[in-house]
C-alpha cells in the first residue's frame, strides 16, 4: 500500500521490486510496475551428478579386471567432476563408476539395511548415501516425487547407526544419531502455539519419514505395528532419532550424526547455508527436493537454496549430487503416470 501511495503522489515512475508472488499480482493490478529481484537468481544448472560414455569392450572388460581406469583414456570428454557417476557401455554391456580422486573406478555391488537398488541412479545415489563422512559429507539427491530418495536416505542412515534384535542387523555404526528435517511452508513460528514436546509439534510434518521408516523396519519380517511402533518409539526415548525445526538450526553443531533435510526446494539460500554450515566432525548431510514442487511466494527455480547449494557446491570433492528423473519413479504406475502427465 506504502508503494502504491507513492505511485500516486509522484510524477516519477515507480517500480515495485519483489520475489513475493501475491504482492506483484496487487501491485500490478493497481497499475505498479513490478520487477523481479533478479541478484540472487541462478540458472538452474544441466549438471545431474552422472552421465553415458559409449566405449569400447576391451575398455570394459578392463576396468572389471583392474577395478580402475586413468581418466586420460577418455580425452575427448568434457573434463569430469569430482564424485561424479558414469556409465560406460557399448551398448550391449555396462559397468558403472565413479570419478573420484583423480581415478575412474568400478562401484561395487551394495545394499543398505538390507535394500537393493532398484536401478542406477539409485546405485550411485546409495554408493554417494554410504561414503564415509570424511569422504562425501554432502549428498544432493534432486528429482520428482516417488524416486526413492528418502527412502534410500532413511536406508543408509539406519544402516549406518542402527541394531537391534528384531531386524538382527550387523552392520557396523559409524553415526550416533539420525536427525531429519522438513521445510515448513506455513510458518516455524507456528511450531510455538502447537501442543507436547518438539518431537510431538514436528511430527505431522514428518510422516513421509515415519511412513519409510516403518516400510524399513518390517522389511524382511511380519512384525505387526504394535511391534514396529515400539522400535521407533524406542529410537526417540533413546534420542538415536531426533526431528528439529529447521528454522532453529542456527547456533547448532551436529556431530557424529546423520542428518536429512526433505523439500530443500522451499528454503532460502540464508537457511541452506546456515543448515550446512552445522554440520560438524563426523556427520553427513543429505540434502532432498524438486525444485518443481516449490510451494514458497517468494521462492523459485532461480533463487530456491537447492538450487543455490546444488550450483556452488558443484566440483567438490566434499559432495555428491544425482538428479533423478520421472523414468526412475518406483513408487507406482499411476504415480508415473502423473508425473508425466502433471508436472
Amino acid at each position: 500500500s506504502s508503494c502504491i501511495g507513492i505511485a500516486r503522489k509522484t510524477k516519477r515512475a515507480v517500480i515495485l521490486v519483489t520475489n513475493d508472488i501475491m504482492m506483484r499480482i496487487a501491485a500490478a493490478a493497481c497499475g505498479v510496475e513490478v520487477q523481479e529481484y533478479k541478484n540472487d537468481q541462478i540458472k538452474e544448472s544441466s549438471y545431474v551428478g552422472y552421465r553415458e560414455i559409449k566405449t569400447s569392450r576391451e575398455i570394459i572388460d578392463d576396468i572389471y579386471k583392474k577395478q580402475s581406469l586413468a581418466p586420460e583414456i577418455f580425452a575427448d570428454e568434457k573434463p569430469f567432476v569430482a564424485n561424479e557417476y558414469i556409465t560406460l557401455t557399448d551398448g550391449n554391456t555396462s559397468a558403472l563408476c565413479v570419478y573420484r580422486d583423480n581415478c575412474i573406478r568400478l562401484l561395487k555391488d551394495t545394499t543398505a539395511f538390507g535394500i537393493r537398488p532398484q536401478n542406477r541412479l539409485q546405485r550411485f545415489a546409495l554408493d554417494a548415501l554410504l561414503a564415509p563422512a570424511e569422504e562425501i559429507p554432502l549428498v544432493i539427491l534432486r528429482g520428482p516425487a516417488g524416486t526413492a530418495k528418502t527412502f534410500l536416505s532413511m536406508a543408509a542412515a539406519l544402516d549406518k547407526t542402527y541394531t537391534d534384535e528384531f531386524t538382527r542387523h550387523t552392520s557396523s555404526t559409524s553415526y550416533d544419531k539420525i536427525y531429519i528435517g522438513r521445510a515448513n511452508v506455513s510458518s516455524d513460528e507456528a511450531f510455538g502455539f502447537l501442543p507436547g514436546e518438539l518431537e510431538d509439534k514436528t511430527r505431522p510434518l514428518l510422516g513421509c519419514f515415519y511412513s519409510n521408516l516403518e516400510d524399513l523396519l518390517r522389511k524382511g519380517n511380519h512384525e505387526e505395528d504394535a511391534q514396529i511402533q515400539i522400535q521407533i518409539d524406542d529410537m526417540m526415548e533413546t534420542g538415536l532419532l531426533r526431528v528439529f525445526p529447521l528454522a532453529y538450526i542456527r547456533g547448532m553443531s551436529i556431530k557424529n550424526s546423520f542428518i536429512i533435510c526433505d523439500e530443500a526446494q522451499n528454503i532460502g539460500r540464508s537457511l541452506i547455508r546456515d543448515i550446512v554450515t552445522r554440520c560438524g566432525q563426523g556427520s553427513k548431510l543429505v540434502i532432498l527436493g524438486d525444485t518443481n514442487q516449490i510451494d514458497v511466494p517468494f521462492l523459485d527455480k532461480t533463487n530456491s537454496g537447492l538450487t543455490y547449494l546444488a550450483h556452488n557446491m558443484k566440483g567438490s570433492t566434499k559432495c555428491a549430487q544425482i538428479t533423478f528423473t520421472e523414468k526412475e519413479s518406483v513408487r507406482s504406475a499411476l504415480a508415473t503416470e502423473a508425473l508425466n502427465r502433471l508436472m
